[in-house]
């Protein structure tokens, strides 16, 4: 069982002192779900995705939460390929979802517990994101991956999906996660390798990755360009052409 004090995370009321950087992450959280909003309706692309079907349309008290468990019910697919594995691949297990983000995807991963963890938690709540959908399945805990309030060894296995760009201090970041997984516990991430710019301040490298989590046995799987979906004609391109995805794991 998850322990009771990482459930009361999620009830308190939020103490984080966000900085600039979190708040224009919130922003861009919330005309993002604007344009969710949209697709829903049918009004629009996003990032390439047609609007849902209308018998993938899942229907909620709100637009905004309608639109976004339908996205997580047509998005399941995205975490497993990501990281290159199966939909079992943690059973039996632990997991913690570093930078969760709004739409927590790693409930594609079948029969293991799940923390997400995001410091924007209770902002995206109020946003009108339907977290409460998923709290069957996810604990999420409002919290800097800088400073994790979990005990040492709690997990065995931790995970990131294009986020570890976005935190504060990579170093400190890398150092939690280090602490928080079990001995001969299971890192796997998806890193977004770009030019640092103002809500992702950090230019990662093979180097500054293998510099902080070497230690813990982890090994490049995959570097791909990615994929350039069809530009939507009111957003902007979504990567650069020397920007790369690059998946880091000590278990492959």
């Amino acid at each position: 069982m998850i322990p009771a004090m990482w459930r009361r995370k999620r009830k308190r009321a939020p103490s984080l002192r966000l900085g600039a950087k979190h708040l224009g992450e919130l922003a861009w959280w919330e005309r993002a779900l604007h344009e969710r909003v949209e697709w829903y309706r049918g009004e629009r692309t996003m990032h390439g995705q047609p609007p849902p079907a209308p018998g993938e349309k899942h229907e909620r008290e709100t637009l905004e939460a309608s639109a976004g468990v339908t996205t997580v019910a047509v998005s399941l697919d995205r975490y497993p390929k990501a990281l290159k594995i199966a939909p079992d691949h943690f059973a039996g297990m632990t997991l913690l979802d570093v930078g969760c983000g709004p739409y927590p995807l790693s409930i594609a991963f079948e029969d293991c517990r799940i923390v997400g963890l995001d410091p924007l938690i209770f902002r995206y709540e109020a946003a009108g994101f339907p977290l409460a959908e998923f709290t069957d399945r996810v604990t999420f805990v409002s919290a800097f991956a800088e400073n994790m309030p979990f005990p040492s060894q709690s997990f065995d296995a931790v995970i990131s999906v294009n986020a570890i760009d976005h935190v504060d201090d990579f170093a400190c970041a890398a150092s939690e996660i280090s602490r928080v997984l079990k001995k001969d516990g299971v890192l796997r991430m998806q890193v977004h390798y770009h030019p640092p710019r103002e809500l992702e301040p950090h230019a990662l490298t093979d180097e500054v990755v293998l510099a902080h989590l070497g230690h813990l046995g982890v090994k490049k799987v995959s570097e791909e360009v990615p994929a350039a979906p069809p530009r939507d004609e009111d957003s902007p391109a979504r990567f650069g052409p020397d920007e790369r995805l690059v998946v880091w794991a000590n278990d492959a």
